[in-house]
């Protein structure tokens, strides 16, 4: 992005971008606490590029509450984790048993592994049609010939919601076949 300043109007410059919000580093405070002082759009630019103001955030209340929340709740019972656990277990041994490529695991992002872009997508959009969301994951996302289909268990999931989660994709992917 070499110029842009200039592009822009604001200044005559042959230096990056990067290299003038490095050199900015000191002025950039200034111009975040007397916006009246400089051109709005150079003060939004820093604001969106600069990293000392990207990574100065704080987490927003609603999402303090809710960790400390979570917290709460899993200090007092693990019986949602277990929950969680048991159908993560019952869901990779179902899916295995029908024929995919599902790693052994306790992790309850599950890819089924495919291999083919289009069929994740194809299969991705077939499972949506029988009621299960599930996301297909292809280049440039993850590389070439390791597309995939993304699932998530969760405590909520029933025995019977995995169960019909696994017959959609041994039936879609017969259709498939066929």
């Amino acid at each position: 992005m070499r110029n842009i300043l200039s592009i822009q109007g604001y200044a005559d410059t042959t230096k990056t971008l990067g290299e003038i919000i490095q050199e900015l580093n000191k002025e950039e405070r200034f111009l975040y606490q007397n916006n009246d002082e400089g051109r709005k759009e150079i003060i939004d630019m820093l604001r969106q590029r600069s990293r000392p103001y990207l990574f100065s955030n704080t987490l927003a209340p609603s999402i303090c509450a809710g960790t400390l929340k979570a917290i709460e709740i899993l200090q007092d019972s693990t019986e949602l984790r277990d929950t969680l656990e048991d159908n993560t277990h019952y869901f990779r041994k179902g899916m295995q048993e029908a024929g995919f490529d599902v790693d052994s695991g306790d992790h309850p992002i599950v890819p089924v592994m495919l291999g083919d872009a289009n069929l994740a997508q194809t299969m991705s959009q077939k499972l949506l049609e029988h009621g299960i969301y599930a996301i297909g994951f292809f280049y440039p996302v993850v590389p070439k010939g390791k597309a995939r289909i993304r699932t998530q268990i969760s405590a909520a999931h029933s025995k019977e919601d995995l169960d019909k989660a696994i017959k959609a994709f041994a039936t879609i992917r017969d259709e498939l076949k066929s």
